[in-house]
């Protein structure tokens, strides 16, 4: 069973001692500030649900033009972002767009933010935690090679010796070339509020 992003650490371990269904749970990609898979943003933007199509920008919605040497993102039609020469360009959602409010151009309604459980990997493991989930739905083949080869050797490191693993600079600075945004949080594992 995939559990969804916004469950605890303490939550996570309750059910995997209350079940014999292997767990996976998600360990690197973007978060979202709507219910996973009900985002009203898109549907409405794209005509599509999330569920349906899987996605919350559908290929088919998706524009990317390039105008005075600035890539412009744009989702039916909507313009969302654009992003200056050698700027990263970023999933076109409608919820980490950068718009201009009152004069000010930035993140409107959420600043986008990847999710990163590198160092609980020990943790989850001890739980019995059956797989590790990568975002990797439109994505390029260089990130999810990137991610999974940081993640497997993670690992292995920390199924190795559990009580000495920490996460290696040159895993964070891999998966911090492929994070959304300049935000890395550990999510809701680690949210202090119930």
């Amino acid at each position: 069973m995939v559990l969804p992003r916004v469950l605890s650490l303490a939550q996570i371990g309750k059910l995997a001692r209350q079940t014999s269904v292997e767990l996976e749970v998600f360990g690197f990609g973007s978060l979202c500030v709507m219910a996973e898979g009900r985002c009203l943003l898109s549907s409405y933007a794209t005509g599509d649900s999330p569920n349906n199509k899987g996605v919350c920008s559908p290929a088919h919605a998706v524009r990317w033009t390039e105008q005075d040497g600035t890539m412009q993102a744009r989702l039916s039609g909507i313009l969302i972002d654009s992003y200056a020469p050698g700027e990263p360009a970023g999933y076109p959602t409608l919820c980490k767009g950068r718009f201009e409010v009152e004069g000010e151009r930035g993140y409107v309604l959420e600043e986008p933010t990847s999710l990163n459980a590198l160092s609980l990997l020990p943790a989850l493991i001890d739980m019995g935690i059956a797989a590790i989930k990568i975002e990797g739905r439109q994505r390029s083949p260089r990130y999810v090679g990137d991610v999974v080869g940081v993640l497997r050797a993670a690992i292995d490191a920390a199924c190795a010796d559990p009580a000495r693993f920490v996460p290696r600079q040159e895993w964070q600075s891999t998966l911090g070339r492929h994070a959304e945004g300049d935000q890395v949080t550990q999510g809701a594992y680690d949210r202090p509020w119930r």
